[in-house]
């Protein structure tokens, strides 16, 4: 069970990483190339500091957290 729990925790930390290079892929294609709305491209550690902050705002928001993880975040 503890070879599980360490294979999940490896797979969201690299799930992070993964998502934030999607991140500065799309931001640096879409806004900056095509659109022109931004005028710098981010690197890929900007991209992963606003994958951070929406994790942390989304999370503070409740939405996508399971029904088990509110109450306990109520109890406290």
């Amino acid at each position: 069970m503890k070879f599980l729990r360490g294979v999940i925790r490896g797979g969201g930390i690299g799930a992070f990483f993964f998502f934030s290079w999607i991140i500065q892929l799309l931001w640096n294609s879409i806004l900056v190339d095509q659109l022109g709305l931004v005028a710098t491209k981010v690197t890929y550690w900007q991209a992963a500091a606003l994958w951070f902050l929406s994790i942390i705002f989304f999370a503070w928001a409740g939405i996508g957290s399971s029904p088990s993880l509110r109450r306990w975040w109520k109890w406290e």
